[in-house]
C-alpha cells in the first residue's frame, strides 16, 4: 500500500504516518511516531505537511496537540486538484512548446529491431489531399495524391539483408497505396532484385526505380525521405543503426535534392 500512496504524491514518511493515523485513529505526536516507526521531530513536520494536504485534522486533548485522519476519500480530492492544476497549466506549457516547434527532433536506433522500426514509420504516411478537389464518396476520399517515399537505396543489399521483413514491408506499403521512388546502384543482381518481394497483384504505378552507376553511386546506406522525416539506415551488419530526423524544412530540402538527382538519372536513362 505504501508504494501506491507514493504514486499519489506522498513521500515515504507521509505514507507511513498517514497509515499509522488511520490504524490508531490518530492521537498525539508521540503515539503516531511510535506506530509509524519514525523519529518524533520528523514525524511532527510530516504531520504538518499532511495537515496542509487536508489529509489530517488537528485538535487538543487535555492541552496536548493531537492529529486525526480525514476520510480516505480525501486522497481522491487531492488527486483531482492536481489534475485540475495540470489542465490549467496545459495552455501555458503548450505555448512554450510551440515556440520551440521549429527545432528538429532527432532519434537514433540500434540493432535490427531499430532498423525495422525506422522502416515501419514510413508506413504511417497518409495520402496528400487537395482540399479544393477533395470529395468523399462512400467513405473513399477522391482527389488525393498517394503518399510518397523517396529513397536512395541498394536493392541488392536491402533484399538480401532481411528478406522476410522486406517482403512484409513491401506488401504492406503497396497495400496502403504508398508510392515509392528508388534510386539504386545497377548490378546484374539488382535489376530484378525486388521482383520476388512484390505481391502477385499490385498497382505498378506505385513503384518507380532508376538504376545508376554503381561505381559513382555505391549507396552503402539507405536514405528514406517521407512526410516531414528524413531517415538514414545502415545495413552493414557491423553497424546496424537507424537515424530519424523530423524537420519539415530539412525534409523539403532533401526532397528537392532527390528530385534533382532523379531528374539527372532520368536524363541519363533517356540517353
Amino acid at each position: 500500500m505504501i508504494s501506491e500512496l507514493l504514486k499519489l504524491g506522498l513521500t515515504d514518511e507521509e505514507a507511513r504516518v498517514y497509515l499509522a493515523c488511520l490504524e490508531i485513529n490518530g492521537g498525539p505526536v508521540s503515539l503516531i511516531a511510535k506506530k509509524a516507526n519514525t523519529h518524533r521531530v520528523s514525524c511532527y513536520h510530516t504531520l504538518e505537511n499532511l495537515l496542509r494536504k487536508n489529509l489530517l485534522s488537528q485538535y487538543n486533548r487535555n492541552g496536548v496537540k493531537c492529529f486525526a485522519p480525514e476520510p480516505p476519500e480525501q486522497l481522491l480530492k487531492l488527486t483531482e486538484e492536481k489534475v485540475h492544476l495540470a489542465r490549467g497549466l496545459l495552455p501555458q506549457l503548450q505555448s512554450i512548446a510551440s515556440t520551440l516547434a521549429f527545432k528538429p527532433k532527432i532519434r537514433f536506433y540500434e540493432g535490427r529491431d531499430g532498423v525495422e522500426r525506422v522502416y515501419g514509420e514510413s508506413l504511417e504516411l497518409r495520402p496528400e489531399i487537395d482540399a479544393k478537389k477533395q470529395r468523399a464518396d462512400h467513405g473513399i476520399v477522391r482527389g488525393a495524391a498517394p503518399a510518397e517515399i523517396l529513397g536512395y537505396t541498394n536493392l541488392k543489399t536491402v533484399t538480401t539483408f532481411f528478406p522476410e521483413f522486406f517482403r512484409q514491408y513491401t506488401h504492406e506499403r503497396l497495400c496502403r497505396g504508398i508510392k515509392t521512388r528508388y534510386l539504386s546502384p545497377t548490378t546484374v543482381e539488382s535489376v530484378h532484385a525486388i521482383d520476388p518481394f512484390l505481391p502477385s497483384r499490385y498497382d505498378a504505378n506505385l513503384i518507380e526505380i532508376l538504376l545508376v552507376n554503381k561505381e559513382q553511386f555505391p549507396f552503402d546506406n539507405e536514405v528514406l525521405i517521407f512526410g516531414s522525416k528524413v531517415c538514414v539506415v545502415s545495413l552493414n551488419p557491423d553497424e546496424l543503426l537507424g537515424l530519424v530526423v523530423e524537420s519539415a524544412t530539412f525534409a523539403r530540402t532533401m526532397k528537392a535534392v532527390f528530385d534533382l538527382a532523379w531528374l539527372g538519372a532520368t536524363a541519363f536513362v533517356a540517353k
